[in-house]
């Protein structure tokens, strides 16, 4: 699959975004293929899901709440989510949906041990 199809599939909200190549571009660049492997398109769609939403939520586009779900109200519906604190995500990742499935693939990454005892941490 393209970039743009896993764009289309993860967060078809934003797959019309006049901004998508930008940050599709951007995310390419910041994003290793030798890390990610086979999840390279993902983690590349992830990122640019991830900047789009944070523009958007900047421009006032809506925002996509993260966090666990605090407290509940049934009667005139009122849920509170636990924010970015509730989970422990490094940097902005943990700011919106996509960050956090990013972060979740970074960290799924293998790390490998060298004959020469060397760590290589590859993302």
């Amino acid at each position: 699959m393209t970039i743009e199809q896993i764009l289309g599939a993860i967060a078809p909200q934003l797959i019309n975004d006049p901004d998508k190549s930008t940050h599709i571009s951007l995310a390419i660049q910041r994003t290793s293929e030798n890390c990610f492997g086979v999840n390279y398109t993902l983690a590349v769609a992830l990122r640019a899901a991830h900047t789009l939403t944070l523009k958007n939520i900047a421009s006032g586009g809506g925002a996509s709440s993260v966090g666990s779900v605090t407290s509940k109200k049934e009667g005139d519906l009122n849920i509170t989510y636990g924010g970015t604190s509730s989970i422990k995500v490094d940097g902005d990742l943990g700011t919106t949906q996509y960050g956090i499935q990013l972060d979740a693939l970074i960290n799924g990454q293998i790390i490998g041990i060298s004959l020469t005892g060397e760590v290589s941490i590859p993302c």
